[in-house]
């Protein structure tokens, strides 16, 4: 077009042109490699001179223009030199080339089939390890150990849907833009070779087991409700890490679920053989984003029973967390490749802890027998004996709710004990006198 773009100016300079602003800004953030790469030119060159770029002989007079968040919090546009391609240091090859290993590795030693670097039958993809499932999952992992943008991750995750595999991003930090972008795990900062020497490595980010729990004053979790000291009396199903189940269950059972210690490669084989599943969990504020997990698939199935599982929409998900921000300055034509004008992005905050979204009640309060007054024959008319509504005589005042033991619960008029609500016969053993040596003494 000719045109100088001002990024800026919410109208991008092209206020006089006639042109719209958000449609050049839809196709400006297009890949390079679905745009023509020639449809942005540094200033400098399109008056006919090289720049600074074109002599360093190190990049192209040709620019894309990304979205920077600066050390401010806003996200602006800004314009670079292609290439854009990011280069692997020595350090991070090393690593991605060590995890690659690791999982060939690890599907080897389970017998099940696996890829590297090999591009699927619609050739849209190509993940660095694909495993075959057995039972299971087909998964195309990808090990990451630079922070690569949310739309290329977006991006890539759909092209291994497609291809029928279930994608899986592994990296060592937590603020890395795949974090719930789409199915992820989190390791240890560890080197290649710590990576190449392990038999496994601990799993310490996505995933979670399903915790269930009567809201009691007695319970050893804290209501998610704010009823903390007596508690709601419901029933709550909470996602949470596997670490802080130690004190409530047992630990490593075949491929369902290790709450002890979750390894990547016990995790990576429940998954290929069917016991462990991939979750979505909508989040509250918007149904496009949530927590992608890695669950037990008894958990998910438990949960589906109150909640509809349905897949990410990965088309639709959400690309940038604030709108971009332009300060109205005016544009410097002059090209600055080279100088030293680079400034730190804002600190990236943790991602996938948003533990509060990932719980539900599935129980109403337990209510109390409603009490009638019915006569009794042993009584006079004017002294009526207090009956629950099932038809069960209360034994004193105290006995105000229903017992809770067994399958079917029990139901008899109960009190209520640190245990929860008990009858006479099932209240705790260290209450309990029995009725012989109460008629000695």
């Amino acid at each position: 077009m000719g045109e100088i773009l001002e990024l800026d100016k919410d109208d991008l300079g092209l206020a006089g042109a006639g042109i719209s602003a958000p449609d050049v800004i839809t196709e400006l953030l297009l890949p390079v490699a679905e745009r023509d790469r020639e449809l942005l030119v540094c200033v400098e060159s399109s008056k006919g001179q090289r720049c600074k770029a074109e002599i360093s002989g190190v990049k192209s007079p040709f620019m894309y223009v990304r979205k920077h968040r600066g050390p401010d919090g806003a996200l602006r546009l800004r314009a670079a030199h292609l290439p854009t391609v990011h280069e692997m240091t020595a350090e991070e090859s090393d690593r991605h080339k060590a995890m690659k290993d690791f999982l060939a590795r690890t599907a080897q030693a389970a017998g099940l089939a696996f890829r590297v670097e090999k591009s699927t039958k619609l050739r849209s993809s190509r993940p660095d390890v694909t495993i075959v499932g057995a039972g299971g999952l087909d998964l195309g992992c990808e090990a990451q150990y630079y922070n690569a943008s949310a739309g290329s991750v977006l991006r890539r995750s759909k092209a291994h849907a497609a291809a029928g595999l279930s994608p899986n991003w592994i990296t060592h930090d937590d603020t890395f833009h795949l974090v719930d972008r789409s199915n992820w795990m989190l390791t240890n900062q560890v080197t290649w070779r710590e990576i190449s020497n392990a038999a496994d490595l601990a799993l310490v980010g996505g995933y979670r087991v399903l915790a269930e729990w009567h809201c009691v004053a007695a319970a050893q979790r804290p209501c998610p409700d704010g009823k903390v000291k007596t508690g709601c009396g419901k029933v709550h199903l909470q996602w949470d890490t596997p670490r802080r189940m130690d004190d409530e269950a047992s630990g490593w059972t075949s491929f369902d679920g290790d709450v002890a210690s979750v390894t990547v490669g016990r995790t990576l084989i429940g998954a290929a053989i069917g016991h462990i599943a991939p979750l979505f969990v909508p989040s509250r504020k918007d149904a496009r984003a949530g927590s992608h997990l890695w669950v037990p698939l008894k958990d998910r199935n438990k949960w589906a029973d109150y909640r509809s599982v349905d897949s990410p929409d990965l088309t639709e998900a959400d690309m940038l967390d604030d709108e971009i921000h332009y300060s109205g300055r005016e544009a410097d034509t002059t090209c600055r490749f080279g100088e030293d004008t680079w400034k730190p992005s804002a600190t990236l905050r943790p991602r996938g802890i948003a533990s509060v979204e990932l719980a539900i009640t599935i129980d109403k309060l337990i209510p109390s027998p409603r009490v009638e007054l019915a006569p009794s024959p042993q009584a006079h008319d004017d002294a009526p004996v207090p009956v629950t509504s099932t038809g069960l005589q209360a034994a004193s005042p105290l006995h105000r709710g229903a017992c809770e033991t067994g399958n079917p619960r029990c139901g008899q008029p109960a009190r209520f004990y640190a245990a929860g609500w008990r009858c006479d016969p099932h209240r705790p053993r260290s209450f309990w006198v029995p009725t012989s040596t109460a008629e000695e003494a």
